[in-house]
C-alpha cells in the first residue's frame, strides 16, 4: 500500500497520513533495528514503540519522504537508546551483586582489621589534638572543612593541612606496621 499523498502548498503530513507511512515502511524499520541489536523480537517492540509515538511527533514532514527518513532516523535512536540503557542497567545489575553478596568475615580478618583499628587509634594518640579532632570531625562526624574550620576556630587552610597531617601519619603507622609482619 504505496501513500504517495503530497499536501498542498507546504502543508505538514497528518497523524493519520503518517500512520499509513509507519505501517508501509514497519518491516524495514524493524530490519534496520534488528540489524543493530541483533534480535527481531526486540526490533519488533522497539517499532512497535515508534508507532506509539506517532501522536507525539512535532515536527513539520510535508512528503512521504521526509516521513520515512524521519522514522528511520527514530529507529536508527530508539536502538542506540536501547544499547545506552542496557549497558547502563548491566552495570547497576553488576554493581548491585556485590551488595546483596554478605559474606561474614572470616575469624582471620576480624582479627586483622582489629590490629589495624588498634594502629590507628594509637597513631591518632600520638597526634597534636588540632590534628587529631580535624581528622575524627571529618571521618567520624562527617563535617565539612569549612565547619571544622569553624568549630576550631582556625582557617581552612589549616584545616587542610591536619586533614593531610593525620592521613599521612597513620597511613605512615599502618606501612610500618605491614613491614614489620
Amino acid at each position: 500500500m504505496k501513500f504517495n499523498f503530497q499536501p498542498r502548498d507546504g502543508a505538514a503530513l497528518t497523524p493519520e497520513h503518517l500512520v499509513d507511512i509507519y505501517l508501509d515502511i514497519r518491516p524495514k524499520l524493524e530490519r534496520v533495528i534488528g540489524k543493530r541489536l541483533g534480535s527481531t523480537s526486540l526490533a519488533a517492540d522497539l517499532a512497535q514503540e515508534i508507532f506509539l509515538r506517532i501522536p507525539t511527533i512535532k515536527v513539520a514532514l510535508n512528503s512521504r519522504a521526509d516521513a520515512e527518513r524521519y522514522f528511520v532516523r527514530i529507529a536508527m535512536n530508539a536502538s542506540l537508546d536501547y544499547v545506552k540503557v542496557e549497558k547502563r542497567r548491566s552495570a547497576i545489575l553488576d554493581a548491585s551483586g556485590s551488595i546483596f553478596s554478605y559474606a561474614p568475615p572470616t575469624p582471620e580478618a576480624e582479627c586483622l582489621a582489629k590490629d589495624d583499628i588498634r594502629l590507628v587509634e594509637a597513631a591518632l594518640r600520638e597526634l597534636p589534638p588540632k590534628c587529631r579532632d580535624v581528622l575524627l570531625l571529618s571521618r567520624i562526624e562527617g563535617l565539612s572543612h569549612d565547619e571544622i574550620a569553624h568549630r576550631l576556630g582556625v582557617s581552612r587552610s589549616l584545616v587542610e593541612k591536619y586533614a593531610v597531617r593525620a592521613l599521612l601519619h597513620c597511613r605512615q603507622r599502618l606501612k610500618q606496621s605491614a613491614a614489620e609482619s
